[in-house]
């Protein structure tokens, strides 16, 4: 083998070697952006879940609160029912 195809072979080996790491950086780079996206989406469900497990809890006292006996009395009243 002639010094120049030697030459040529080690700088096409060499070009090869560098699109080979570029496009596996690029493809990392990709991956770590999506997967901070991801966990974005996850932790704004993660609060949204949160606030609606505080709203059904809000509402579970409400329901306790309106079935309580008394408070039924004092909305029939409001309403011109009267108990004897």
């Amino acid at each position: 083998m002639s010094e120049t195809k030697l030459k040529r072979l080690i700088v096409a080996i060499t070009v090869g070697a560098v699109l080979l790491v570029v496009t596996l950086v690029s493809v990392m780079v990709y991956q770590l952006i999506s997967i901070r996206v991801e966990n974005n989406r996850i932790e704004k469900l993660e609060e949204r879940i949160t606030a609606y497990e505080q709203l059904i809890a809000d509402g579970e006292l409400t329901i306790e609160e309106r079935s309580e006996y008394e408070w039924l009395v004092r909305e029939a009243r409001k309403l011109g029912y009267e108990f004897k």
